[in-house]
């Protein structure tokens, strides 16, 4: 069942992305475009080897719970025609707004996590901060209204209103998605890979605090992933009943949903 989501469901996630520091695949010396998010999104695995940066924030929406927020494409001008004809479009950014680059936004896209008069801070995926044209994974960017190069903002379809900077913008109610107000108090899953130990994250503390909560553990919570964060995780899928069989080392996403993992902002 589609569940709510919030702009900050997806900001979470795409920063845990970034620090993670996800790139795509290299053979050779050479950027390949096969990436874990054309092959994990619905409907996107025949896309795998292009441009990824529209996919990457489907996936976004998918792993948070419901990948119809945003436009099923991996186009960048089809999503703002879609947009468009969803009443969702708008020249202003807000927060968790998809920006569309380009000189008709066609070139690239990004979700804006925060912005002022001046600038926007933006998660992307197959960008960098190198100042290459050439792409590799997931980064923190800021960019700058004014710029040619940043044509408009596309509002996906939120559970909640969302914090423009539109004068003019007023969120139709009937695109506002409550269908489950629940799954979106909660942290989404962020993957097996998340799981390393050395992982520094306001979210590791977070999810340390539920879990001595539940009982599965009776370390010190800090923002350091460690052994003892593992081995309570170990402790709650025991607990759980051992959903997917065997403890890995990391919690599958049955039981971390089972947690329910407080948003970490």
């Amino acid at each position: 069942m589609p569940v709510a989501i919030a702009p900050q469901t997806l900001i979470d996630l795409g920063q845990q992305e970034a620090a993670i520091k996800y790139q795509e695949d290299n053979e050779g010396g050479t950027w390949t475009n096969i990436n874990k998010y054309s092959a994990e999104t619905p409907g996107m695995a025949s896309y795998q080897g292009q441009s990824w940066c529209v996919i990457f924030l489907l996936w976004l929406a998918h792993r948070a719970g419901d990948v119809t927020i945003m436009p099923q494409t991996p186009s960048c001008a089809t999503a703002i025609t879609t947009y468009q004809s969803w009443s969702r479009w708008s020249w202003y950014p807000a927060v968790g707004a998809q920006v569309m680059l380009g000189t008709s936004g066609q070139d690239h896209t990004g979700l804006v996590y925060r912005y002022d008069a001046t600038q926007i801070w933006t998660i992307e995926g197959n960008t960098n901060n190198s100042g290459t044209s050439e792409g590799d994974g997931v980064y923190l960017r800021v960019r700058t209204r004014a710029d040619a190069n940043v044509y408009g903002y596309g509002y996906p379809k939120y559970c909640s209103p969302m914090v423009t900077a539109d004068p003019n913008w007023t969120d139709d109610p009937a695109l506002i998605k409550t269908s489950s107000g629940v799954a979106a108090a909660y942290a989404p899953y962020p993957g097996q890979d998340w799981f390393t130990v050395g992982r520094t994250s306001p979210l590791v503390l977070t999810a340390a605090k539920r879990l001595i909560a539940v009982g599965a553990g009776s370390f010190t919570p800090t923002n350091d992933l460690g052994s003892g964060d593992l081995t309570a995780w170990g402790n709650w899928h025991t607990t759980q009943g051992s959903p997917g069989g065997a403890y890995a080392g990391y919690p599958n996403e049955t039981i971390w949903r089972a947690l329910q993992v407080p948003h970490s902002h």
